[in-house]
């Protein structure tokens, strides 16, 4: 089983690792509230390793979290149509569900406290699955969320801290 993030920002989402033309020294961005410091990569890495090897049903081989993150409700009909999407895609054997973080929620926040609110976002995409009409017959969507909850629950925040530019 493979797990991949697909991130959809909006413009004043402002991510560690990617600030350019600044006086600062790049220590300071990691420390500098109002940033998201989750490595997303880095995230999919850990737990797309995690799932390797396991199946959860023979008509799911990717299941691709949809990150939406931004001023959601500035953005209006966009995002709010978007916030319980997903896409069953047979042929490609993908599944695909969109989890949303509010920016002005999150963007003060510890690196730790960001993980922990990426993890419920993930956890509420996929458990979604189940409510939906149109979801694969075989995919154990539930025993697929306990198995990236467990992954994302033991990942350190370290691990995932997101590395300023240099």
């Amino acid at each position: 089983m493979k797990f991949k993030t697909a991130v959809s920002s909006s413009k004043e989402v402002l991510f560690v690792g990617h600030e350019r033309g600044n006086a600062r020294q790049p220590e300071e961005w990691v420390r500098e509230t109002g940033r998201w410091r989750i490595d997303i990569a880095a995230f999919d890495h850990i737990v797309d390793a995690s799932l390797d090897g396991h199946s959860f049903g023979k008509s799911i081989e990717c299941f691709i979290f949809g990150f939406d993150i931004g001023e959601l409700d500035a953005y209006g009909d966009w995002f709010r149509a978007t916030a319980s999407y997903t896409s069953y895609r047979p042929k490609k054997k993908e599944l695909l569900s969109v989890g949303q973080i509010h920016w002005s929620n999150i963007k003060h926040r510890s690196a730790e406290e960001q993980l922990e609110a990426l993890r419920s976002t993930v956890n509420s995409a996929i458990l979604r699955i189940g409510e939906k009409h149109r979801k694969p017959k075989d995919f154990d969507f539930a025993g697929f969320a306990g198995a990236v909850d467990a992954a994302v629950a033991a990942i350190s925040w370290q691990s995932v801290l997101a590395r300023p530019a240099s």
